[in-house]
Order: structure tokens, then sequence, then C-alpha cells
């Protein structure tokens, strides 16, 4: 029962202490003055709504969508901290780019796999990878995005074990929401790029790039006071930190574009027109802090959509014509 995951550990700890306060209170025990007993069952109480929506900060994904099928396609199951990750990979016989996909929340394989076939048709060797808790990926217990990344830096980083080396011309990522998010983020360190390549190019679809608002959603949902705000963010960083020892942020700001990280290589950005769930804040952010430098090339598309849109011709025409900007990128 998820109740009793580790993730809920100190709710319940909390709650234990105030059910033994009020039995101690009843029985008179230590303290004669019941006022005593009271205040301290109160604070534990408190910390134990307090520890309860911290740990519910840290949603997990839930029903999600099912990984496709398909003969043509070698699938993995890579393992790394005990956690599965799902990987399936088109493989071409000849040399050729690799482009690798990262889905939304809530998705799979199945929901780029039709953005994947379009590189699959045009020649390029193509993996998706599941991230973790989606598709047929194991579940983390307190998922968050520097978790995730942790976890498909470690894949990526190994894809040389599935794909041959000398078979891989050049690298390209592809994320689609939250996986929009996770790709900006291996993009900015050429470490994590495997085949002795550096990162060729970087294609973001509706991105996710200011984790500030979702988190501001998901604290909406579960109406948090304004007043206990600012306890509650210093306690969920408290408990980043810990499954993060490296990682030192403890403002909010550090988990938006540009801090989060800001693309250094040639960038595509397909930004649906009217994201229903994103809205156009985090293209507007990634729009104004780009530079001559990080070399970014933009559009909102008014046939777009957040989610779905297995196929759209206003996109791929824009991916077409943005590819053969790059020599030696032949799309057949």
């Amino acid at each position: 029962m998820e109740l009793f995951s580790p993730k809920w550990l100190r709710t319940l700890c909390w709650l234990l202490t105030t059910l033994l306060c009020i039995a101690f209170l009843v029985k008179g025990y230590l303290f004669a003055s019941p006022l005593i007993w009271s205040l301290i069952g109160f604070y534990c109480l408190f910390n134990a709504y307090l520890e309860f929506i911290v740990s519910a900060i840290f949603i997990t994904p839930g029903r999600v969508k099912e990984s496709f099928h398909s003969d043509e396609w070698e699938s993995h199951q890579r393992y790394f901290e005990s956690n599965m990750t799902h990987i399936q990979i088109f493989q071409q016989k000849h040399v050729a780019p690799l482009i690798v996909f990262l889905h939304g929340w809530k998705g799979s394989s199945a929901s780029v796999q039709d953005r994947a076939q379009w590189f699959v048709e045009k020649g390029w060797h193509v993996a998706i990878c599941e991230l973790p808790g989606h598709g047929k990926s194991t579940a983390i217990p307190r998922w968050n995005a520097l978790s995730a990344v942790k976890h498909i830096q470690y894949h990526i980083k190994h894809l040389d074990d599935l794909i041959e080396p000398q078979c891989v011309s050049h690298f390209f990522f592809y994320g689609h929401s939250m996986g929009g998010y996770i790709c900006t983020r291996l993009s900015t360190d050429e470490t994590n790029i495997p085949f002795n390549l550096a990162l060729s190019g970087l294609i973001l679809e509706s991105p996710l790039l200011l984790y500030s608002k979702v988190l501001g959603e998901i604290r909406d949902g579960l109406k948090i006071p304004s007043l206990l705000r600012p306890l509650h963010l210093r306690r969920v960083f408290r408990d980043v930190q810990a499954m993060h020892p490296s990682n030192t942020a403890d403002t909010l700001e550090e988990f938006d574009i540009p801090l989060w990280g800001v693309p250094s290589v040639p960038t595509l950005c397909l930004q649906a027109m009217n994201d229903t769930r994103l809205g156009r804040e985090h293209y507007d952010a990634l729009v104004r802090t780009s530079s001559d430098e990080t070399q970014l090339t933009h559009h909102l598309i008014e046939s777009l959509t957040h989610s779905g849109a297995k196929t759209n011709d206003e996109r791929e025409d824009h991916l077409a014509n943005w590819l053969t900007t790059f020599e030696l990128l032949s799309l057949t």
C-alpha cells in the first residue's frame, strides 16, 4: 500500500506521535496539566500535516500510457540503482545520425512513436527512453526532475552498449513537454553524449522549462496556505538535497530556464500556439533567454496541440527545413 511506503514515513511517524500524545493526555502521564500535552500534540499534528504536503508535492505519474509494440524495434530493459528503464531502439543497417526521444508527463514511447517513425523513414537511428514510472520503466519513490535526469543521463551515456558506435554519425535530442525539460538539462553537459560525439542539435516540442509554474499548480491543488509555503518549500529542498547531496539549490529559480540550463547547440523549438496544458510562458522564457550563441530557431504552430499530435504537417515541414541546414545530414 502506497501509504506505508518510505515516501510517507515521516508523516506516519508524526501521526503516531500525535496519537501517543493524545493517549498520554487521557491517562495523565508525565504532565498533570492537559495544556502541555495539548500543545505537544498540536505541534506533532502540525508537523504531520507539513510532512504530508511535502511528500505529496513529489507526485507520481499514476496511470500512464502503455509502451508501443513493434517487431521492427528492439526493446531493452536497462538497470540503474535497482530501477529499470525501458528503452526502444530502431537501428538502421548503415551509418546514420541517432536521435533520442524523451516523452512528456504520463506519456510513454507510444506518445512519440509516430514522431520517431518520421526519422526512421528518413534513415536515422532512433532511441526512445521511457521516463521513470512511465511505460514499462519502474517508478522511483519520490518522482522529481533531478532524479529523472540522473537515471536518463546514465542510460544515454551507455547507449553505445546498444548501438554500434561506428554506425552513429551525429547525435540529437528530441524532447516533448517534460521530456524537453530533461533534454535541456542534458544538453548543457557534453559529457552526457556517448559515441565520442558532440551533441549536434536539440529539438524541443511544447517544452516545459519553468518548473516553478508546475510546482505552483501542485501547491494550489493541495491548497497549501500562503503563510506555510515558505516553510513547506524549505522542507521540500531538504528532501531534494537528501536525495541529491551535490545539489545546492535553495530557490525555485534554479529549476527554471536559464539557471536550469540554456541550450548551447543549434536548437529548434516547435510550440503549440494554443497550448492548453502549459500555456505560452515556457516558450516565451526560452525565446527571451536566447542569444546568437544559443542558435535558437522557434515556431508557433497554430495546428499543433500540446498532447497527441501524432502527425502534423506544419511540424514536419519545420523539422525538414531545419535539418537541411546541417551539412552531411541528408534526409532520404
